[in-house]
């Protein structure tokens, strides 16, 4: 990640955060020692620090030396290779020609390209200097960055003593060192617009200087190209002979490559082993009667001085491998030898270079191999001949399965001198050694243009439309056991049985509450899927199984992702998804999903699922089912409410799941609404509202509506006032007892009529 970033209005806004005790905390995190601050890696380059064009003509800050240079044990000899980072220590001299620069900064390009370059996408690493020396401190303590003077008193070089510098390698003058390429940049005026992670950029475009010098840092040398050269033919007859190579390398670097030995690698049956190695620089023999590889020529030697190949140089050599291989494949294909030249390389100071992963891994290659390019010989030999045919009846089964007749005939098409062949091996890719099976037998002479043939019988089956092939191979060997091997393959088509499933969908329960008028209640239902592959499709037995992709409801939508299955074969499972799941024929399982409705007692709920899956031979298949869920009438009680004196108040809910009506209010069967009379009892009803602890009440109101009830905690209450009054008490002085039922009555929606009475009480003595 770059984070560097520089402009003269984002210094500013620097400058203005970074005062009074935020410098003072900044400047407490400087080391004591003297040192450049720790490498800011993975950085903008100086163009995007500075945020303009550059030309940087300017001289007066730049880097005059980097030497002293060891790795990071202390030890002198430092590699490093091309394109790749390199981490040393080094003392790093800074100079300047001017009386006063301040905040240097080096860049250090993490790549080929210049720290000049304006390109946002390049990134840089960046030294910045300290101020507790050798860096001076020239701007009177306004930031923590190394300033430089040659004014008197002022020391014009700062040398930074074992900094520990990560560079890229390059070499652009292919000198064999790597160069030290940066770019400095620096300000001309004081201000406090540095800091360890805000290196200096140019105050102007000249003001900055790029260069580049060799430093002693070795660079590795690269590994060559080995090239293996055969120079005669590649095939020999029974049994072999002499195959001739040249090995070369060139030496294309600048400094000189050692080389420390030198084999042909050989892969003896070509089989990956490379189980013999020839060493080129060891003595030549004789080739012998017996099986093997002998060095019967080589001008291959170690050069002088340690094997040194010097820079430009070219190592070549001659030699000559001779094979004796009379033990030739039994199958009579040819002998093959597979050869490589593998050498060891190091660089002048003993460091290996080498290119392993270019060797074959049977090699077990090591840290310096080198190796060439394969190059492959072999030895031939002639062969007696046969033939095979192979023939089914039937040529075609159903997907389920049925036995086939497979007739085998060997033909002898070798020459007579060959004849006749023994039959050794009759041996099937899908039915294994038919020796045995049938009628087939072994060690059957078979005479010149002479023919054995025998039968046997194997069950044939395959899921989807599609066929059955196997091949039948014949081994049969001449009198100098040298082999004769024939193949033929038979093919069986298989018809495809298709695939089908059921869905059975299930509710319950399959009565529930209506939920009337109110938009907010719903009753739950629990629907069971259970599906299954079908094992037999008009007589015929099914073979594939089925793949569930989805779960579909012409109501609910998409199901799949809630069906979750926790049954299979009736017993439970943990719960899977329904998307993939496999079933094969014969197979149940099922899931349960809950689904709110909502409906009146004469609208019944009706949906239909739709599952989908895909057999086997990728044939989709599907099955429906519906469920029917039935909304059923509720009873729901009356709730009143009162209180009394001579003033009446009653408080009537609907607690029903309709609207309903009040359609009377009696007390002992006075009708409030009229107002009756029992002169007898001496009691009057005056339906005229009044007050009850401070409240006002309004008269009661005949036909009243009460919604349904919205909430068990928040009813639709009719509050309202009526007098009754009693002749005693008021004109006479006879004590009061009155007990006599308030009833009330509403009807709903669907006219259910809904009484609700409570017991009024008036008794008095005086």
């Amino acid at each position: 990640m770059k984070t560097f970033q520089c402009s003269n209005l984002l210094r500013m806004v620097r400058a203005t955060l970074i005062g009074g005790a935020a410098l003072t905390g900044a400047l407490s995190l400087v080391p004591a020692q003297a040192s450049f601050f720790p490498q800011k890696m993975d950085q903008a380059c100086m163009a995007e620090q500075a945020g303009f064009a550059l030309n940087c003509t300017a001289n007066d800050v730049r880097v005059s030396k980097v030497d002293n240079i060891k790795d990071l044990n202390g030890q002198p000899v430092v590699e490093c290779a091309l394109g790749e980072m390199v981490t040393f220590l080094a003392d790093v001299t800074v100079e300047t020609t001017a009386t006063a620069r301040y905040d240097y900064s080096v860049y250090l390009p993490e790549g080929s390209w210049s720290a000049q370059d304006p390109n946002p996408s390049n990134e840089c690493s960046v030294l910045i200097g300290q101020t507790n020396g050798p860096g001076v401190d020239l701007e009177k303590k306004q930031d923590v960055c190394a300033d430089i003077s040659k004014a008197a008193g002022y020391n014009p070089i700062h040398v930074y003593k074992a900094e520990q510098i990560t560079l890229f390698c390059r070499d652009d003058d292919n000198s064999g060192k790597a160069e030290f390429n940066y770019c400095m940049g620096w300000h001309n005026k004081d201000g406090k617009d540095c800091s360890e992670t805000n290196p200096a950029a140019p105050g102007t475009p000249s003001k900055c200087r790029c260069d580049s010098f060799d430093i002693n840092v070795f660079v590795k040398p690269t590994p060559p190209k080995i090239i293996k050269t055969l120079t005669t033919t590649n095939t020999l007859a029974e049994s072999g002979g002499e195959f001739s190579f040249t090995a070369s390398f060139t030496n294309t670097n600048k400094s000189s490559l050692f080389v420390q030995n030198l084999y042909d690698m050989v892969d003896i049956d070509a089989d990956g082993t490379y189980d013999t190695p020839i060493n080129l620089w060891g003595p030549v023999v004789s080739a012998g009667s017996s099986d093997g590889l002998y060095l019967t020529a080589s001008s291959c030697t170690q050069p002088a001085n340690g094997g040194e190949i010097l820079a430009g140089q070219t190592y070549s050599c001659n030699f000559t491998v001779t094979i004796v291989d009379r033990d030739l494949p039994d199958d009579q294909t040819p002998q093959f030898y597979n050869d490589v030249i593998k050498l060891n390389l190091w660089d002048k100071n003993q460091s290996p270079i080498g290119a392993p992963e270019m060797c074959p891994e049977a090699i077990m290659p090591g840290s310096g191999d080198n190796c060439s390019e394969m190059v492959q010989v072999n030895i031939t030999n002639l062969d007696p001949t046969i033939t095979v045919t192979k023939s089914p009846n039937p040529a075609q089964v159903p997907e389920s399965g049925g036995n086939v007749t497979y007739t085998v005939r060997v033909t002898n098409t070798a020459g007579a001198y060959d004849s006749p062949l023994s039959l050794e091996s009759l041996v099937d890719d899908k039915f294994g050694d038919l020796n045995g099976k049938g009628t087939c037998s072994l060690n059957q002479a078979i005479a010149y243009g002479g023919s054995y043939e025998c039968q046997f019988t194997e069950f044939i089956s395959g899921q989807g439309a599609g066929e059955h092939q196997n091949l039948v191979t014949a081994k049969a060997y001449d009198d100098e056991r040298d082999e004769a091997t024939s193949s033929d393959s038979a093919l069986v088509v298989i018809s495809d049985i298709p695939s089908a499933i059921t869905l059975e969908k299930t509710a319950d329960p399959t009565e529930v509450l209506e939920t009337g008028d109110n938009p907010n209640l719903y009753r739950d239902v629990n629907y069971t899927f259970l599906f299954s592959v079908k094992s037999d499709i008009e007589g015929q037995t099914t073979v594939d199984p089925v793949t569930f992709s989805s779960l579909n409801d012409d109501r609910f939508g998409d199901l799949s992702a809630n069906c979750m299955i926790d049954k299979k074969n009736g017993s439970p499972i943990s719960p899977v998804s329904l998307i993939g799941f496999v079933l094969n024929p014969g197979e149940y399982a099922s899931c349960t999903i809950t689904r709110q409705l909502q409906g009146t007692r004469d609208a019944a709920h009706t949906n239909l699922a739709t599952i989908l899956g895909v057999d086997a031979d990728g044939q989709a298949v599907d099955a429906k089912d519906d469920a029917t869920v039935n909304f059923i009438p509720g009873v729901y009680p009356l709730r009143l409410d009162f209180a009394t004196s001579l003033l009446v108040v009653v408080g009537i809910t609907n607690t029903d799941v309709f609207n309903a009506t009040l359609t009377s209010l009696k007390v002992g069967g006075l009708n409030v609404f009229t107002e009756e009379e029992d002169v007898v009892k001496g009691v009057k009803i005056l339906n005229s509202g009044g007050t009850y602890e401070g409240e006002s009440y309004g008269a009661c109101e005949e036909n009243k509506v009460l919604s349904y009830a919205v909430d068990p905690g928040l009813d639709d209450t009719h509050i309202c006032a009526f007098v009754i009054e009693f002749s005693q008490g008021l004109t006479k002085t006879d004590a009061i007892d009155y007990a006599n039922l308030i009833v009330a009555e509403l009807v709903n929606a669907k006219a259910d009529a809904t009484t609700g009475d409570v017991e009024v009480k008036v008794a008095t003595q005086e």
